[in-house]
Parts: structure tokens; sequence; C-alpha cells
């Protein structure tokens, strides 16, 4: 079975428009990762370079500019090669981005005044196979994308070789088939992995709730005010506050997926409330450039404080802890730090830990990244949210 010309191009246009389409879904659906964009520019600019086709070479199509419909075809070739290039630069992380999109972009300007079309698409070729190969090593789906591109070549050569008709274009398409399955492949596992942390992190919110209002907890508590009662009525009010005010809240935000920054500082201060009376410390919480617009997963900077004044205030009088915000680029960085001792990490510490990272998993996927260790002056916790 044989197709006619029109109906080989209403189906290379479809599969290359529904592509495109397809990767602005993920772009906007998936943390506007620019990968996905830019391989939807890629298809985008192929459908382009079929409806200049339709164009006798020599046509001038802009009337102020003296380039013919052969030389458009050429810089739509040359836009989505560019394109292919930076996608897979962005899906591999490949470092040095920015340089090695400049100077590409700037190599493919001075090849359209004097190399051949041809000879500048097997170079691109080339050059997108380097990049998956070295990607191979770390990125497990590198390789259906590396076996898309060797397709790609493969079937210009046939095409090239009057073996294939359409062979460019048939080429297009295994790569973008192989980029698809590459990416379904990459998205269910994510699907996956945002499940477990969804059950990771309704199983350490049990958790980290027993051990919250726990009896011992409750009792201690109610040993304390019974003692200041005694000795300071007035404190012992303001206890009875904090600890209200601290039940109340925790119930209202434990089953949110984001809250307030301003109602976690608000449960964050009614704790340390609690915990210098019932440690005898004077325990402050400073914060710096915190929004109310801004908002968190519930408990994470809680856990992170009750980490700090579990075990690194044995033996003082006093402690400060401070929560502040800073915006570089497109990311929010916020830090949490304190100045207590800092000795080895304890279970519990682990156990905390691992309620902050399934909570972020769950908010923010992969668009974060948190780190925490001990610093010269105590212990510093840093949390890193992409948009």
């Amino acid at each position: 079975m044989e197709f006619t010309l029109q109906e080989s191009i209403l189906v290379i246009v479809s599969v290359l428009s529904t592509a495109g389409c397809f990767n602005v879904g993920l772009y906007f659906g998936y943390h506007r990762k620019p990968a996905y964009l830019f391989f939807a520019f890629y298809c985008f600019f192929h459908c382009f370079k079929i409806y200049l086709k339709t164009y006798p070479d020599e046509r001038i199509l802009f009337a102020p500019l003296p380039l013919s419909a052969f030389d458009f075809v050429y810089l739509s070739v040359i836009m989505g090669m560019l394109s292919l290039s930076i996608f897979l630069a962005y899906r591999f992380d490949q470092p040095y981005k920015k340089w090695f999109v400049l100077s590409y972009a700037l190599i493919s300007l001075g090849c359209f005044f004097f190399v051949a079309e041809l000879h500048y698409i097997f170079a691109s070729i080339g050059i997108a196979i380097v990049q998956a190969l070295f990607a191979l090593k770390h990125k497990k789906h590198a390789r259906l994308i590396f076996i898309g591109l060797l397709g790609f070549a493969f079937c210009e050569g046939l095409g090239l070789a009057g073996v294939l008709n359409w062979g460019y274009f048939v080429g297009v398409i295994v790569l973008i088939f192989c980029m698809m399955l590459s990416s379904s492949m990459e998205l269910a596992k994510q699907n996956k992995e945002y499940q477990n942390a969804l059950l990771r992190s309704s199983r350490l919110e049990n958790q980290l709730l027993k051990t919250t209002i726990q009896p011992h907890f409750i009792l201690n508590s109610l040993t304390s005010l019974q003692e200041l009662i005694e000795r300071d009525p007035q404190k012992a009010s303001i206890f009875v506050q904090d600890l209200s005010t601290e039940f109340r809240l925790f119930g209202k935000i434990s089953d949110k997926k984001l809250i307030s920054v301003m109602d976690e500082i608000a449960l964050i201060s009614s704790y340390i409330g609690i915990m210098s009376v019932r440690k005898s410390i004077d325990f402050q919480l400073k914060t710096k450039n915190l929004s109310e617009w801004d908002e968190v997963p519930p408990g994470i900077f809680l856990t992170l404080v009750e980490n700090g004044i579990s075990h690194g205030y044995e033996n003082r009088t006093s402690g400060t802890f401070l929560i502040a915000k800073k915006v570089t680029g497109n990311a929010k960085v916020y830090t949490i730090s304190n100045d207590g001792e800092v000795g080895a990490e304890p279970e519990e510490r682990g156990m905390g830990l691992s309620y902050v990272m399934a909570r972020l998993k769950e908010s923010y996927g992969t668009s974060f990244e948190f780190e925490s260790s001990a610093t010269t002056a105590g212990w510093l916790s840093t949390i890193t949210v992409w948009a």
C-alpha cells in the first residue's frame, strides 16, 4: 500500500503536532521542566518545515527579506536541531548547559551561511548522539533516546540512498516514539515514587503525632503546669495557652498538604513556649523574610525545631532558632538553624528527617532539595524549592 503525497504529509504532521502538544502538556503539568518545552519546539519546527516544503525552493516568501523558501526550510531545520540539543542538555542535566546552548546557537548561525543543510543535519545528529552517549552511564532513560537518535540517523541515511521515502521524517518519528516511551516510563516511575511518598508520609505522620501527644508528654506537661500554678500563676496561664494552641493547631493542619508558613510559625512558637517551661531553658524563635503568602508542608519546620530542642540543649540554659527565607532565581531557599550542641545523630533525629523528606516529596515531587548538617555554630537545615 502506497500513500499519496498529501496523505504522507497529513500523517507526518499529525504525529509531529500531537507529540508537540503532548510535550507542552507535560511542561505545564509536571513542574515546568524546560526539556519538555524544547522537545515541543523541535516537533513544531518540523511541522513548519513541512509547510515550507509546499512552496517552490526559489520563491521569496517575505519581500523585505531576501530569503527564499529553501532558506527558510534550512532555518527551520537549524531551529529544530538546536531545540533537540537543548532538550537533551536539560533532560540529561548536562553541565554548563547555558554555555553549550550559546555556543551551539552561534555555530548553527555560521553553518547557515557556510555549510550545506545536509551536512548540518548529520553533524547535529552526531552531536545529539554524543550527548546521549555521555548520559548513558548515569541516566537509565538515556538508552531509549540514544536508540531513537541512532534510528533517526539510520532512516536519514536510507532516505538519502533512495531506499526509504521521507527517510528524514520517518527518522524524526522514530525519535519521537522513543522519546515518548522514555517519558512515559519516567512519569510512571515518578508516579510510583509519589505514591510511596504518600504512604511513607502518612505512616510517619502518625508516628510523629503519637510521639507529640503521647501520654508521657501530656503527663510531663501537666506536672510542669502544677509546679507553675504554685510558683508562678501568670506563667502557668501562658503555659496552658501554649499547650492548647499547639494541640488545636496540630489537629487543624496535620491533614493538609500545604499550610501558610505563618501557621507553621504559630505552631512552633507554642511548642517552644511549652519546652521552655518543661526544660527550664530560655528558647527564642526568630524569623527573617517570611511572608504570609508562603506555603509549606505542615510540620516540617516544627520537626526540625523539635530535633534541635531534643538533642542539642542538654547542658544549656538558652537557645535560639532562626527560620529565614531568601529567593534565588526561580527558587525559594528556607534555612532553619539553631545554636545547640552537636553530637551523634540519634535514631529519633533520623525519623524526623525522614518525615520531612516524605512531606517535601509529597508536595514538590523532585523540585526540591533538602540538606541538614552540623555547623561550627550548631545545626543547619536547608530546604530549596524550585518554582
